[in-house]
């Protein structure tokens, strides 16, 4: 997102332009989780919304997985500084900051 915030000239574009992706980010993932069969495990704990939900579902039933919340905390932690990265390196460029 933080690449088509750089890029959008206004607000409304960016919501058009980035709308129908938030569903299948953001919405599918977190709906997987309610899915028969789809249980918490290290290679769902690297699917950043999915593991948020599995994880939020194992607390709320009462079975707190330790070592798999702090692997998910570490892969959000991850991904957080790639797109950190991603933004300091969009926003270096001067195209992006001094549009004429």
């Amino acid at each position: 997102m933080s690449r088509h915030a750089g890029l959008a000239r206004h607000n409304s574009y960016l919501s058009v332009t980035f709308l129908p992706y938030a569903a299948y980010v953001v919405i599918m993932p977190a709906v997987a989780s309610f899915l028969p069969g789809i249980e918490l495990n290290a290679r769902t704990a690297l699917i950043p919304i999915l593991s948020t939900s599995l994880v939020s579902k194992e607390i709320v039933g009462g079975t707190y997985h330790w070592g798999y919340i702090a692997l998910i905390f570490a892969a959000s932690c991850v991904y957080a500084s790639i797109g950190i990265a991603a933004a300091v390196h969009l926003f270096n460029r001067e195209d992006v900051l001094f549009r004429v």
